[in-house]
């Protein structure tokens, strides 16, 4: 054999090698990759499942969520109810105390006018004969009216203690929000505090608490421009309420008093508050 044959033979020896080399990576990366496509498979059907299992749970939690949201809706519903009805009830509770001062004055006065005619009739008494018997008669029926007025005063005094009571719970009531003012460093005297805000301020009711003090909570405050003692203005739409002082006031609300002297309607959550400037 020449030396072209050997290196024919050679060249013919290298590149069966090289052909068998390529064979067998050929076939290992084929049977590499059918592996990783199945197991690819089996993670896709995992994650499906899963997938599935948490759209359910999904599904599931906005349910929870949409009951919670209706019975916390007709909870706040029925506050505001309660709310209303006790507002209402307090007013017609005001001017059946009103009429009953203004009727017991007036029995006080028919007596002290009864004491004075009796007086009156006593003096009569030195007339003559004839008109001692009429100024008898007028005695009896004077008698007759003192007496059914003292029954009638009688009532008025259980009343009037029913009044006094009512009064001692209003006077407690007081005095438990004046202890509550002084626990949180507030004074009760107006007159230490500047009536509006320096800036022009508006706000909404955001929690309303009846009673003596009637209390509420506002969406602004420090950083708005509010200070203690500030007053602002109350209204719903074009209707006019009343007016509230600021008793004590955090960065972004603020706890006012409704002032009763101003009050032309019942405050409720959601109504406008505002300084004069601001209206």
């Amino acid at each position: 054999m020449n030396l072209v044959g050997k290196i024919f033979v050679g060249i013919i020896a290298l590149m069966s090698v090289v052909c068998l080399t390529l064979s067998v990576v050929s076939y290992a990366s084929h049977h590499n990759w059918k592996e990783k496509s199945a197991q690819l498979d089996e993670q896709i059907k995992k994650l499906e499942g899963e997938k599935t299992a948490m759209a359910a749970e999904k599904t599931a939690l906005e349910l929870a969520k949409a009951e919670t949201v209706k019975n916390y809706e007709q909870i706040v519903k029925a506050l505001d109810s309660k709310v209303a009805a006790m507002t209402a009830e307090n007013e017609t509770f005001k001017a059946e105390n009103a009429k009953l001062e203004a009727d017991l004055q007036a029995r006080v006065d028919a007596i002290a006018t009864n004491g004075e005619t009796i007086n009156s009739l006593r003096q009569q008494l030195n007339l003559t004969s004839g008109d001692l018997a009429t100024a008898q008669q007028l005695r009896a029926s004077y008698l007759r009216d003192l007496a059914q007025t003292m029954a009638n005063l009688h009532n008025l005094a259980g009343l009037y203690g029913n009044v006094q009571e009512q009064n001692v719970d209003l006077t407690k009531a007081h005095d438990d929000v004046l202890a509550v003012l002084q626990q949180h460093g507030l004074n009760p005297d107006p007159s230490l505090y500047a009536e509006l805000p320096k800036v022009a301020v508006r706000g909404t009711i955001e929690e309303v608490k009846e009673g003596p003090a009637g209390l509420t909570m506002i969406s602004i405050g420090s950083d708005d421009g509010l200070a203690k003692g500030n007053q602002l203005h109350v209204r719903r739409g074009d209707v006019y309420l009343g007016k509230l002082k600021v008793v004590t006031v955090e960065p972004n609300r603020a706890i006012c008093q409704v002032l009763g002297e101003y009050r032309q309607g019942t405050i409720l959550e959601g109504d406008e508050v505002y300084s004069q400037e601001a209206n």
